[in-house]
């Protein structure tokens, strides 16, 4: 498996994803990062979560307001967990530190995915988040 998944180019990081890694759309100079699809890999922490928490956290020493939607129609639990960092990440160095927005657009289908959500929801209650059923 590609240990460096994520392509950038000079304000944008995209990444296909595949049966069992999710797709990334991350705009920088709009604050926009969006990640959909499935994430059941294994090595999902590995190989597409922590180059993507490594690139945020480079990306939150000059922050913005930040826009995140998730649309995942489902994960395991090594992506719930790395969710979980990235989300800690957020409200940790953007929210309180720098002062600056979080929205989290969390899209799903069934209750499960939406439970996870709200479950979030309560443990990083400073980040702001919109539930939209599709």
């Amino acid at each position: 498996m590609e240990t460096n998944i994520l392509k950038k180019d000079t304000f944008n990081m995209k990444f296909i994803g595949s049966k069992n890694l999710p797709s990334l759309e991350f705009n920088e100079d709009e604050g926009i990062l969006k990640i959909y699809g499935r994430s059941i890999e294994p090595e999902a922490d590995e190989d597409f979560w922590k180059p993507l928490r490594d690139k945020i956290d480079e990306y939150l020493d000059d922050p913005k307001n930040i826009i995140l939607s998730i649309d995942l129609e489902y994960f395991a639990t090594s992506s719930s967990k790395a969710m979980h960092k990235l989300f800690k990440m957020f409200q940790n160095k953007n929210v309180i530190k720098n002062k600056k927005e979080v929205l989290i657009n969390w899209y799903y289908e069934d209750e499960d995915i939406f439970e996870a959500g709200e479950d979030y929801k309560s443990m990083f209650p400073k980040i702001n988040w919109k539930f939209i059923k599709k």
